[in-house]
This record gives C-alpha cells, structure tokens and sequence, in this order.
C-alpha cells in the first residue's frame, strides 16, 4: 500500500435518494431514470457492500444468499413495475431482506434494528455497526468515519484536504473546475455520513463519470480506469498514479510571495485565496504529504496574518520559502527518525517498541484497539521506510493511524492529553502527539487479572498466534505497571518468551507455567522495584 491510497479518503463520500420506480415529480424523472439504471446494473455491487457494511460479521455465503434474493426482485420489478413492492427504496428493500433471512437477525443481533421502520430502522443498522472489528483480520483503513466526523465539525478544514490531494493527484486541473468538483462531493457528503449505501455508491459513480468525462484536463494517467465497468472504475481512479506535472507550471507562484497586493486580495476573499494557494503548493510539490502540505499552507496564513498589520508587507511575506523549508526540514527529522528505528529494531521489536509507547500514552484504551494501533504502525513505517516517496508515504500512513487513535476517541475520552490532540488543527496532530509523555492521570488496575496465568493450551499457538499472545501480554503488563521504564518491561517480555518455550517442553506444561511465572517473571519485577528502591534510597 503506498501513500496514494490515501487520495482513496477523498472519494468516497457519495449520495442520492433512490427508488426503483419513477416518481411523481416531472423535474425529477431524467435523474432517476439514470440512477434507476445504475440501481439495475449494480444490484449485485450494492448488496455486497451494504451487507458485509451493516452485518459485518456475516459470512460470504449469507451474502451470496442475498445477492440472489436482491438479483431475483429485481427481474420481477423489470418485467412489471407496477406490482406494490417495487415503489419502495432500494434501502428499504435491502433492510427487509436482510431482516428477512431465517436465523440471520438472532444470530448477529440485530433483531432490535428490524423491529423498527423506515428511517428508523436504516439509522438503527447504521449505529449498530461496530467500531471495533477486532473478529476481522485487520486490513489497513481509510478511516471513513473520522472523515465524516471532520466535515460535519470544520467543513473548511475538510475541503482544505479533499484540494491538497486532488491537486497532487492532478497537477493540470484547473482551480475552478477542482472547486467545482469538490462543491459536487461535499453537497452531498450528508447522505453517505448517514450510512445510505446507495447513495454512497451511485454518487461515486456519478463523481467518477465526471472525472472521466473531462480526461483532457484532469489527467493523462486515468484512460484505462475510466474504460473499466463500476466498481472497478472507481478503484482503479483512486489507486493511480499521480499525473506528471505539467511542463509550463513553474517551481514557484509567484503571486503569493512576490506580488505587492498579496494582503489586499487575501482581504476580498479569504477562503478562497487560501484554497488557491494550498492548490497550486500542492501541485508544484508531489514529494510531500497532505499533513505537509496542509502545515505549509497554516505556516502561510498566519504569516499573512503578521505581515498584513506591518508597515511593509511585501518585505515581510518575501521570506515564506524560508518558512515553508523549515517546517519540511522539522517533519522530514520526524519521519526520518522513525525509519531510522524500523531499519534498527526489525519488525517485531519495533512493534513492541510503540506498544509501549501508545499504552503509556492512551492506557484506557482496550487491549485490541492497542495492539491494533501498534501492527497499523508498523505496517505504516514497513511498507513506506523502503520507498523513494518515504516522507510522503510516511507521514501520510502514520497520520491516518493517529486517525484511527482519535476515531476510537471519538464517543468517549481516553485522557486529556490525547484528547487534546485529537481535536487540534489536523496539519499539526501528528507533532502534537510526538510531544507527548506518559499519562499521569492513569490509574493501573488493583490486580493482574489473570496477566500472569497461563495454560497448557499456550503451546498449541501457532506462531501468529503466539506472537498476539506476547502483544496483548506486554499491552496488559504496562497497563498494569505503567511505572516500568521500556528497558524494564522488555526484560519481563523476554522471560515470557523464554518462560513459554521452557515449559512447552516440559512434561507437564500447566505445572510447569505456575512454577516458572512466580519464578521468572515475579523476581524479575521485584529485583526491578529493589534496584529502584536503592536509587531512591541512596545518598
């Protein structure tokens, strides 16, 4: 996964009422026709996603199963549209299916959500979606939700991203026909933040079709997606390569930084100049990363903002550059750290390096979400810490792990520090976590609740296994003895490891387990706590 499968995010909020019938209203009747067809086209696309989305936890064979119900109601509308099922909405349609299955609502748990009607019921099986998948094997996100929640809270700061992204993407694209499509997206970006699946579908489709329809200005790397079918189109938009910039834009736009009346078309209209700015940045520096860019162009308004109240402006906003390369100079330190310690620690050890540090750093969360956030780090800094691309990629994969963290935050708190974070300026979250320490509010559990209680059945993990074993064990011992320094902790992690492989080798495993433990791991605790005694203790 490299970092262009974060432009994924901004495509993916997508609307329209549906029916399968034509409605009464005549200014109506040539879209719906459209979004009829698509409907008809794409039953089987639009099942698939709704079901896996509100019943995630269904197997491919229950979703086979109503793939074919769908498929077969929908003959029977096409060959007569007047019988009384087919007004309805194909989400309407969709839910009673579902609720319909035998078996299906108790086994999953939804039976509540079928009780209900209409509106009620799809708000029902849009809330009863779960946050934390940790049944599924992880996959890495794009973290829709947290996109919702930031349009719904700072429109501005949203679109400010949907344009840094766009604008890497398609360095030919016009601002006013970049501005166009974003209007077009964010106007009904409500529809799909409520969990209407076809809405969300036929409106990416819709959005997909524009950008097709204009090649020539957008994009010169899109002509084999655009002549795919839905949903592949789509994907295959999303996941392209950036277009080459084209040869008459120059390193620099002068306007910005050399004009003399900077500050008095900024005054006439702000946001936009603002958004203009950010969208010829972002296409003059492919290399960098949407938080990058989005803190180069803050780093630019708040210069704006000192220089405007001087006496002479120009001289004062000449020297951005220099603004804008120190900001880069800071970030790319921070990603070149990280990968500094991927390329040192190997995978696993650097694994156990940030569950240290997110569990001292958020010990509300669960063990799961935890040991979820540190594999989608490591994930992250493997997959970019290798690329010519690594600043961007990095700091583009790392930020959206931060996004998963404040995700979890976003309907209950974890400390106020972390909170914090969350909800400042979104350019800046990721140094906002760096500068972090330990919560000390925390307070550690009374008892070990079973930390140091292993069983025979230990030995029979496979390796996979073993190892989420010896992540949930190390994400349980600091949320237990937060106190610990990391060189501590991982001393107590490798007699674990080495507890483990002694006593599956033993005749009896269980006894073997209840020896060791209070031998190997207790001591080594206790010899920890009496070395620090003694520092306290001395002179």
């Amino acid at each position: 996964m490299k970092q262009l499968k974060l432009t994924g995010f901004v495509i993916f909020f997508f609307f329209l009422t549906e029916s399968l019938t034509l409605p009464t209203q005549p200014q109506d009747v040539d879209d719906v026709r459209i979004t009829q067809k698509f409907i008809e086209d794409n039953v089987g696309y639009i099942t698939i996603i709704a079901f896996a989305q509100y019943i995630q936890e269904a197997s491919f064979e229950e979703v086979e199963m109503l793939v074919k119900t769908m498929a077969e109601y929908r003959d029977k509308c096409l060959a007569d549209r007047t019988r009384p099922e087919c007004s309805k909405l194909t989400n309407e349609v969709l839910l009673e299916n579902i609720c319909a299955m035998e078996g299906l609502p108790q086994k999953y748990n939804f039976s509540h959500c079928c009780r209900k009607v209409d509106f009620e019921r799809r708000l029902c099986f849009f809330h009863n979606k779960k946050a934390d998948i940790g049944f599924l094997p992880p996959l890495p996100t794009l973290d829709p939700e947290e996109k919702c929640q930031t349009y719904k809270n700072n429109r501005e700061s949203f679109l400010n991203k949907n344009i840094a992204i766009l604008s890497q993407k398609f360095p030919k694209i016009g601002f006013k026909q970049l501005t166009s499509l974003l209007e077009d997206v964010s106007s009904k970006y409500d529809g799909c933040c409520e969990g209407d699946v076809v809405q969300c579908i036929h409106g990416r489709s819709k959005v997909m079709s524009h950008i097709c329809s204009k090649q020539d200005s957008i994009s010169s790397k899109i002509k084999d997606c655009c002549e795919k079918n839905i949903p592949e189109r789509g994907e295959c938009i999303i996941y392209s390569n950036k277009d080459d910039r084209p040869n008459d834009l120059s390193l620099r736009e002068a306007k910005f930084i050399e004009s003399d009346n900077v500050c008095e078309k900024r005054d006439a209209d702000q946001a936009n100049f603002m958004a203009e700015f950010l969208y010829e940045y972002s296409r003059r520096h492919p290399e960098l990363s949407t938080p990058e860019l989005l803190r180069i162009a803050k780093v630019y308004e708040d210069l704006l903002k000192e220089c405007c109240n001087m006496e002479n402006p120009p001289e004062c906003y000449r020297h951005a550059e220099n603004r804008f390369n120190e900001t880069t100079e800071k970030s790319l330190k921070i990603v070149q750290q990280e990968c500094e310690h991927f390329q040192n620690l190997g995978k696993d050890d650097l694994k156990y390096h940030y569950l240290i540090n997110l569990t001292k750093l958020a010990p509300q969360l669960s063990t799961e979400e935890l040991t979820f956030l540190g594999k989608e780090m490591v994930i992250a800094l493997t997959t970019c810490c290798t690329l010519s691309e690594e600043f961007a990629c990095v700091d583009n994969l790392m930020d959206l792990v931060l996004g998963e963290l404040c995700g979890i935050n976003e309907n209950r708190n974890i400390n106020p520090a972390v909170d914090h974070c969350c909800k400042t300026n979104f350019a800046f979250r990721r140094s906002c976590f760096e500068s972090l320490e330990a919560d000390k509010t925390y307070v550690p559990p009374s008892t070990s609740q079973g930390l140091f209680t292993f069983h025979a059945d230990l030995c029979q993990a496979h390796n996979e296994e073993l190892q989420r074993k010896k992540d949930r064990f190390l994400v349980n011992l600091v949320k237990l003895k937060p106190e610990l320094a990391g060189e501590e902790l991982w001393s107590l992690l490798a007699d674990f490891t080495n507890v483990v492989e002694k006593c599956c080798k033993a005749q009896e495993p269980e006894a073997c387990f209840k020896e060791e433990v209070f031998r190997a791991l207790f001591s080594g605790i206790q010899l920890i706590f009496l070395v620090k005694q003694r520092k306290w203790n001395s002179p």
